[in-house]
């Protein structure tokens, strides 16, 4: 069994022991289900490795994994409210949201950890998901209109989370200097959504972000050309949605032609050789380097 096979297995037996209300139990599972054929189930694995890196007793690794990945998939449903994506049923995705997040807390505060641990991770996981909520709804409100303020904002909304995953693993695990993981961890969210941006636009269809408004670096890139664009025309209320969406390979060529595209790609690899480097300030056996920087 793999270990993403091993964290979704452990992440159903939760459910199963933790929730008595069957609608809901059943919600939860066919989201779990859903959520492991979409996802590679990434802080889940990120917190197990980061566990096992420091870790010298017990093994809770892949429950410490299922409890993060439980709390980042509530995010993700709350974040399908917010968008209105794939939903038929709000109320409940609301409180299956709510569910997973409660069950992750839990999780940890009942693993046979020492109490000091889980202390330190149950509030640096409060603290993470704060600065998520405020990235978030920076993003929603459309208030970034520079390349810094996109990347404080994404920082919040994404590095955080990563950040969660990986200190969580070593909180729990009992390391004490967590500034290095976090710094990389940081910039590893920070690339990863530059380039799941990057796909919104490529996917245009199966995203709300371009209709929301949102601003990518990309666009961002565009609202500062010079030369006069379908993304100035759209962002400045010179025309409609279904208008853009008409003219929608026309305004992707002209990002390509602009070379707003390679400019995107160019600061996420930045970012990625910023995690890299700190990745190899760690003092820790160069298989695990190796491992972690599969992550990027």
């Amino acid at each position: 069994m793999s270990e993403k096979e091993k964290i979704a297995k452990q992440m159903k037996e939760i459910v199963e022991q933790l929730v008595s209300e069957p609608r809901l139990k059943a919600h939860m599972l066919v989201a779990i289900e859903s959520h492991m054929k979409e996802s590679d189930l990434l802080f889940g694995r990120l917190a197990y490795l980061h566990y096992d890196l420091f870790s010298t007793q017990g093994d809770h690794s892949t429950y410490i994994a299922a409890a993060i990945e439980l709390i980042v998939l509530a995010g993700d449903l709350l974040d399908d409210v917010v968008d209105q994506d794939r939903l038929k049923d709000d109320a409940i995705t609301v409180h299956t949201a709510i569910g997973f997040l409660l069950l992750g807390q839990q999780v940890i505060a009942h693993s046979h950890i020492a109490d000091e641990k889980k202390l330190k991770a149950l509030s640096y996981v409060t603290s993470c998901l704060l600065q998520s909520v405020h990235g978030q709804q920076t993003d929603v409100a459309c208030d970034v209109q520079t390349e810094a303020e996109y990347i404080k904002m994404v920082e919040k909304k994404s590095g955080s989370l990563v950040a969660m995953a990986c200190v969580i693993g070593a909180l729990l695990a009992g390391k004490e200097d967590i500034a290095a993981i976090e710094t990389y961890a940081r910039y590893i969210g920070i690339a990863a959504q530059i380039d799941n941006d990057l796909d919104a636009l490529y996917n245009w269809d199966k995203k709300a972000d371009i209709q929301a408004k949102k601003k990518s670096l990309p666009i961002l890139y565009m609202l500062e050309s010079k030369q006069n664009n379908l993304w100035k025309q759209y962002f400045n209320n010179d025309m409609d949605y279904d208008r853009m969406y008409v003219q929608k390979e026309k305004a992707l060529q002209q990002m390509g032609q602009e070379g707003a595209f390679y400019y995107a790609k160019v600061m996420s690899q930045i970012y990625k050789e910023k995690a890299l480097q700190e990745i190899e300030k760690l003092d820790v056996d160069d298989a695990y380097k190796s491992v972690l920087k599969t992550f990027i």
